[in-house]
């Protein structure tokens, strides 16, 4: 053989080679292009049925002017895992919200809705759409919901009081009423008597004040047991005021039994300094609280103006009445003791409201809410709050009320501080209900704007990655 007829043999053989090996890799080519023909298909097909329930949800919510969105409003470089939790989770949305929809749609025609005329609220749970109306309902007035524990919560308030009222409060002393029978005081009165001092004490030596002369003023009812009555600086409450004046003065400011307003001059030391003449008031009304006839309630002085009205077998007025009153031990120390009744109503209602905010997320939102638009700084203030306690001192005072009648009428049954507190309570009530209409629908407005700003998750108090977003279309 020849040397171009081997070269030729050799280069047949390699022909040989290469050719097998093109054959081979076509063989995988083939294989690997029928793999992805036929995943391709596959893709088809979840593309087709994916487009065909696009177009059977767009037809049923076409007429709304809402689309949803699963994709996150910005999107920021991942790891692989986390990029995997991410798909997992939009997945997981995914599921979630056409679930939403499906249940929707069955709910909206077991109330006889047709499906395209669907809006936002009919997409939601009753409940939830309550909730919704709640959180954000308008107007001019400020309206309280109360739920059914609040109404629970006002009420125990309201008993507890009565019942404090009843068999600690009583009456400020044993007293026979009508010649009837011995009608048994307070406990917590005659322990509080019990610790009376010497009109003479230090504070009173130290503490002289103008309007405390007893003696030759020829004011008609005055007298050592009466004088702190009739005078309006021993008085716990109008004392601040015109008792102050009478010590700068160095005067007495009183009221006759008649109810004659009468003005004295030089009855003791001028002290010139308001801040000295504040002083003087101040701890000579506590010189005076603890003695036999102690201080008469805040406020119980004016009542001395009211010559009217015809109560009792005596026919006495306002201003006998009271009068009578205070001699028999209805002073300020008794008025500690009516405030009793009142103080359990407060730290039952004031605990149960701070209690709730913190263990119900749900009830502290609808609460803050309504106290932004109330504008509240505080619990006292809050509308809600307001209108419990509006229910638990009508309770205790309709209570008091059913006292009287136990101990047959007898005036020192009333519970002056549970009154006060009531007609208080009332008066907020309805000065909150008559707030500027302008300015509540302004409130209104304004905070459930901040409200919304927050999204859709955080209105019906569910996850961020538990429920879409909604975008309204432009």
């Amino acid at each position: 053989m020849d040397e171009r007829t081997e070269s030729r043999l050799k280069n047949i053989e390699g022909i040989d080679v290469v050719l097998t090996c093109l054959a081979e890799d076509l063989n995988e080519d083939s294989k690997f292009s029928k793999r992805v023909l036929k995943e391709i298909r596959t893709t088809q097909k979840r593309l087709d049925i994916l487009e065909n329930k696009v177009e059977k949800l767009k037809g049923e919510i076409e007429d709304t002017e809402i689309t949803i969105s699963t994709q996150p409003k910005e999107s920021y470089p991942a790891s692989g895992e986390q990029q995997k939790h991410s798909e997992d989770r939009d997945q997981k949305n995914s599921v979630d919200w056409a679930s939403v929809l499906e249940e929707a749609e069955k709910r909206l025609r077991e109330r006889g809705i047709n499906p395209q005329d669907v809006s936002l609220n009919n997409l939601l749970d009753k409940k939830e759409v309550q909730l919704i109306e709640k959180r954000f309902s308008g107007g001019f007035t400020i309206k309280t919901h109360l739920d059914p524990y609040d109404v629970i919560a006002a009420i125990v308030a309201g008993l507890v009081a009565g019942a404090v009222d009843l068999f600690v409060v009583k009456i400020p002393k044993d007293i026979t009423y009508l010649g009837r029978f011995v009608q048994k005081g307070s406990p917590l009165t005659k322990w509080l008597h019990s610790l009376s001092i010497s009109d003479k004490n230090w504070l009173a030596k130290y503490f002289k004040v103008a309007y405390d002369k007893v003696k030759d003023v020829g004011i008609p009812g005055f007298g050592p047991r009466t004088h702190r009555l009739q005078t309006f600086g021993h008085d716990p409450l109008v004392g601040l005021v015109i008792g102050t004046i009478d010590i700068m003065r160095g005067g007495m400011t009183a009221i006759s039994k008649s109810g004659k307003i009468i003005k004295l001059a030089g009855t003791g030391t001028a002290h010139y300094n308001p801040f000295t003449a504040i002083v003087w008031q101040i701890m000579h009304l506590f010189s005076d609280g603890f003695t036999k006839m102690g201080l008469p309630p805040p406020g119980w002085s004016v009542l001395q103006a009211f010559q009217i009205g015809s109560f009792g077998k005596k026919e006495r007025t306002v201003a006998e009445l009271a009068r009578w009153m205070y001699l028999n031990g209805y002073d300020s120390r008794h008025f500690l003791t009516m405030s009793t009744s009142v103080a359990a109503a407060e730290v039952i209602l004031r605990g149960y409201f701070w209690i709730r905010r913190k263990i119900d997320e749900q009830y502290d939102t609808e609460v803050t809410h309504e106290g932004e638009v109330a504008g509240a700084k505080r619990t006292g203030g809050h509308p809600r709050f307001q209108t419990m306690a509006l229910i638990a001192h009508g309770i205790a005072s309709a209570i008091n009320i059913g006292k009287i009648a136990i101990y047959s009428g007898n005036p020192l049954a009333i519970n002056y501080t549970q009154w006060v507190r009531f007609i208080y309570a009332f008066i907020a009530w309805v000065r909150t209900k008559l707030r500027s209409p302008s300015k509540v629908l302004m409130e209104h407005a304004r905070t459930n704007w901040k409200e919304l700003q927050k999204g859709w998750g955080s209105i019906l108090d569910v996850g961020e990655d538990s429920f879409p977003t909604f975008v309204v279309r432009s």
